[in-house]
């Protein structure tokens, strides 16, 4: 289903179904084609003027983050047709519309024999899944949100190129977001080593757009990092500070700097000794998921915590 390009006469062909698909805003799972990529550029457009910049429920948080990867898969990955499909499910969502995840077998994940990729993403769905339906949406919206568009874009990464996939930033975001919302530690698994003394742990905190200020969702997440310090009291803390690339290198730069003392200093005050502490920012230099610049990636206003 892939359309990385569209020939004059693919594009007066497609042109056509355009037409009859302009006036049409639902989305649907069953489609050969989810998207139209002649409609991408109107439709991405729509999704991010739509979008709330400060979202404050879980159906705002979905259209606010489906928009931002629609964004990223017209710019960057030239990926019109599935721009076009999750820009209608961020307008879907804003609406108030019950917007699901994706179900894998719409896709062409591949190697279920013998790696069973689909198996595994349909029991992280299960898990995303009953998680939400488990008050995960209104206890904590904005996670939520990253988590199931987390999932929808690790399942249409799986379909384009499944050896990056699989370990992903999509399925890393996603592990995370649900580890958060399932009250676990967010954890990323070290590569073994013979006679590594402790596996390294990696936490992450995110932000609002264009904010340093620390959500209720993070200050349980640093409390994590303290306790387990505290259990371990000559275990560095490593934080790196980023930012989207919305705004300017030198704005994103101070902006990341001022969430990482956010954090280190919400550390401090839990218990952390600050000489345990590193801290470094690199506003918008070194993102999670790349973007064309000026995009608004939820993702990539994160502080990232390494325990050492």
């Amino acid at each position: 289903m892939r359309k990385q390009g569209i020939s004059l006469a693919g594009g007066l062909a497609v042109m056509g179904a355009g037409l009859l698909l302009a006036g049409c805003s639902n989305w649907s799972y069953q489609p050969a084609m989810r998207g139209n990529p002649v409609m991408a550029s109107h439709n991405v457009a729509e999704a991010e003027t739509k979008a709330p910049k400060t979202p404050s429920d879980f159906p705002q948080a979905l259209a606010s983050d489906y928009a931002s990867y629609a964004t990223s898969l017209q710019g960057e990955l030239k990926d019109y047709a599935d721009a076009d499909y999750f820009a209608r499910k961020s307008e879907a969502a804003g609406r108030g519309k019950v917007v699901p995840p994706e179900d894998n077998a719409n896709w062409l994940v591949p190697l279920e024999v013998p790696d069973k990729f689909r198996t595994e993403l349909a029991q992280s769905r299960a898990r995303l899944v009953a998680a939400l339906d488990g008050g995960g949406r209104e206890r904590l919206p904005a996670v939520a949100a990253r988590a199931q568009v987390s999932y929808d874009c690790w399942v249409e990464r799986m379909e384009d190129d499944w050896k990056t996939a699989i370990n992903g930033p999509c399925r890393q975001q996603f592990m995370a977001a649900l580890a958060q919302l399932e009250g676990k530690s967010v954890t990323q698994p070290a590569a073994p080593q013979a006679a590594a003394p402790a596996p390294t742990r990696e936490y992450r905190v995110y932000f609002e757009f264009d904010k340093a200020n620390l959500l209720p969702e993070a200050q349980q997440i640093l409390q994590q990092v303290a306790n387990q310090v505290k259990a371990a009291p000559g275990t560095r803390v490593m934080l790196v500070g980023k930012a989207d690339r919305a705004g300017t290198d030198k704005y994103n730069l101070a902006l990341s700097h001022r969430r990482a003392s956010a954090v280190r200093e919400a550390l401090q005050s839990d218990g952390v000794p600050a000489g345990n502490i590193d801290e470094r920012w690199v506003g918008e230099r070194e993102p999670p998921v790349p973007t064309p610049d000026g995009v608004r990636e939820p993702r990539n206003r994160v502080v990232e915590i390494t325990l050492q």
